[in-house]
This record gives C-alpha cells, sequence and structure tokens, in this order.
C-alpha cells in the first residue's frame, strides 16, 4: 500500500468556515510517509495527517492545490484602481 503526507487547514473566509487540505509528499510506503510526517511536524508545521493513497482522490487535492497557487492577471482596472488609491494618498 502506498501512503502520503497531506496538511490540513481551517479558515473563515466571509464568515464561512473553509476546509483546505495541501499533498505535502509523493505516494510511498508507510514508512517513508511516516518519517515525512515526523520530520514536517520536526520544522513546526502543525495539523498533518498520512493518507492512504487513492489515485482518484489525490489527483483531485493536487488540481485544487494548483488552482489556490495559480496567479490572478493584472488587468488594466487594477492599474487604474492603485493609481486612484496613491492619488488619494497623495504619494
Amino acid at each position: 500500500m502506498k501512503y502520503y503526507v497531506s496538511k490540513t487547514d481551517l479558515q473563515v473566509i466571509d464568515g464561512k468556515l473553509t476546509y483546505f487540505e495541501t499533498i505535502l509528499t509523493k505516494p510511498d510506503s508507510m514508512a517513508v510517509a511516516t518519517e515525512g510526517r515526523r520530520r514536517y511536524s520536526a520544522i513546526g508545521i502543525n495539523n498533518l495527517h498520512v493518507v492512504k493513497y487513492k489515485q482518484k482522490r489525490y489527483s483531485k487535492l493536487t488540481r485544487e492545490a494548483n488552482k489556490r497557487r495559480k496567479e490572478k492577471a493584472l488587468t488594466v482596472a487594477d492599474i487604474a484602481q492603485m493609481t486612484e488609491e496613491a492619488r488619494e494618498e497623495g504619494i
């Protein structure tokens, strides 16, 4: 069987409780995953879990993490808004 280490985050966004799970390691044996969890704990990362590898769930979590990491493109409207705010502050 394969296992991987994941980290869970709970946040309140716009009054709603939001849950994120982030994969930290690639699937491997139980001994390797447990050692990875121990090492991540040693450097101060909390809310770690050793999870049994299921390809469908693992792929879904990877796609969700990629969407969260993706940067939003800067538009002309954003630049105009920042310029207006700078003028109001006198910069």
